[in-house]
């Protein structure tokens, strides 16, 4: 962030909070103190009156107040993106706040600025929790998603390649190989589920409609090439035609409560629906486009679950036991 930038956003941290530290801001802006103090003594020679109280912080003096602020489309775009993601997880009263808020920045962007954001909503689906979704071929087939923060790069990125329609060059290392393809795609949307974004193109090369996880690409590249909106499906209908390529399989499992304990975010995965206490354990159902996956996802809990609903799963739990029974029994 350069010097400018920063002062600014000293002003706008002043205005938004009754009182801020030195330490605060240095540790914010990943500067040293000294730095801080010439910084609020630019603010100062600008006509701009902070108060400060030794042991307590700098303060912006009763009465001042900064014109209008106006927003950026990165920031319309990071809010919007924001809206799709609290989706499942504000209540509803909280949400309706959220969208006004929204609705408010959308009302001060210009004619611009509201088809961009208009253009880009259409381009952007989250999957909430309790649904299911059959990974595609370039996605991660481990079916099992890090409960730590997303690494997915290039987002903001792709939200510009999207609402231009250009064609971009990309390097994508898929999850059974370690070695990179380069590809030219046509992006049709963004997508979230499993934890991460994944970005739905046309591939080009495969000649198809192909997934990839944001945080698998290497390179992304935006060409100075277009391609016509109307010439590729939208995201709502790709993914409408992947749900009615799968049925689903209704899964009930018994988890011994100790074991319940471990099962954490990874059941959304598998589509969770719900969960009873019962007194054997906790019995968890599911609707899964993926027992395959969800198979190998529960032999880590050995013998701490039982398929109770869900024959295709069980079929598939004693098929991966006697191969990892064989290949123990011959490694010894």
């Amino acid at each position: 962030m350069n010097r400018f930038d920063r002062v600014t956003s000293i002003l706008l941290l002043l205005q938004t909070r009754s009182v801020v530290t030195a330490a605060f801001l240095s540790e914010h802006f990943s500067v040293s103190e000294r730095t801080i103090y010439r910084d609020i003594r630019t603010l100062e020679n600008a006509g701009v009156p902070i108060g400060s109280q030794v042991g307590v912080g700098y303060f912006l003096e009763k009465g001042y107040h900064l014109p209008p602020v106006s927003f950026t489309l990165d920031e319309a775009a990071s809010l919007l993106i924001g809206e799709k993601l609290l989706v499942s997880s504000l209540d509803p009263a909280s949400l309706q706040d959220y969208k006004h808020l929204l609705n408010k920045v959308r009302a001060v962007l210009d004619v611009a600025g509201k088809d961009y954001l208009n253009s880009l909503d259409a381009d952007i689906e989250v999957l909430y929790e309790g649904q299911a979704f059959a990974m595609d071929g370039e996605s991660d087939k481990s079916g099992i998603g890090s409960e730590i923060l997303s690494s997915d790069l290039w987002l903001g990125e792709c939200r510009s390649a999207l609402v231009r329609r250009q064609v971009v060059e990309v390097d994508y290392c898929g999850p059974t190989s370690e070695q990179a393809t380069s590809r030219q795609i046509e992006p049709i949307g963004l997508f979230y589920y499993s934890l991460h974004w994944h970005l739905i193109a046309w591939c080009r090369l495969r000649e198809g409609y192909r997934d990839f996880r944001l945080d698998r690409i290497l390179k992304f590249q935006p060409q100075s090439q277009q391609f016509l909106r109307h010439s590729r499906a939208t995201l709502k209908q790709y993914l409408g035609k992947k749900q009615s390529q799968n049925e689903l399989l209704e899964v009930e499992l018994l988890f011994r409560s100790q074991a319940a304990r471990f099962v954490g975010e990874q059941r959304y995965t598998f589509g969770f629906v719900s969960e009873e206490h019962t007194t054997e354990g906790v019995k968890m159902t599911f609707m899964t486009a993926v027992p395959h996956y969800m198979a190998r996802w529960l032999l880590q809990f050995s013998g701490g679950v039982r398929v109770l609903k869900g024959d295709g799963l069980h079929s598939e739990m004693k098929r991966l036991t006697q191969e990892l029974s064989v290949h123990w029994n011959n490694a010894l």
